[in-house]
């Protein structure tokens, strides 16, 4: 568990250190970022997660706007979950904040799946939680087709590793053994 929990962080710290570089004006940074960060997913996955790869940069307005603007924070990992699939075999599911969280409030955000392909761990889907904030469910899932919560049976291994203790919602599914 602590290899999978150690390829997640490093995704979300790639992840971040992408969305810092997506409002600077150095395009051949931000696409080498982006790539890195897309490198921990399937193809699939590429570009789903708000960043996009670009082509030209965007107008001096916008880079000035965002001159000034703190570091991304990389999200928290509140929890990971590990199950046997018959087709994937070891599938963990990674419960994550929002992009960029507040330090101060713990809020769910996405799930992630990740797994080996070609002997190499990828992240395979990616879930959303809730739709406007209040739902209780994972939503808006992307990524590979033939894996999800429903083909997925019960964890085999759950570790937690800190609370979303403002986000009621998250907070009981994050108490659930799933």
């Amino acid at each position: 568990m602590e290899e999978i929990k150690k390829i997640i962080s490093e995704f979300l710290k790639a992840e971040a250190e992408a969305s810092d570089a997506s409002v600077k004006p150095n395009l051949e940074d931000y696409n080498k970022k982006l790539n890195f960060m897309n490198s921990f997913c399937v193809e699939e996955l590429h570009n789903k997660f708000g960043l996009v790869s670009q082509n030209k940069l965007k107008n001096d307005e916008f880079y000035e706007r965002w001159k000034d603007k703190n570091s991304a924070r990389t999200r928290h990992i509140y929890k990971i979950s590990q199950y046997k699939d018959d087709k994937y075999g070891d599938v963990y599911v990674a419960y994550v904040s929002e992009r960029n969280p507040d330090d101060e409030i713990f809020l769910y955000g996405e799930c992630l799946f990740v797994t080996s392909i070609d002997s190499e761990l990828k992240i395979i889907k990616n879930y959303t939680f809730g739709e406007d904030r209040g739902k209780d469910k994972f939503v808006a899932n992307q990524g590979l087709k033939d894996i999800s919560f429903k083909t997925l049976k019960k964890p085999i291994n759950i570790e937690r590793y800190l609370e979303p203790v403002d986000d009621e919602d998250g907070m009981e599914h994050y108490s659930k053994d799933i």
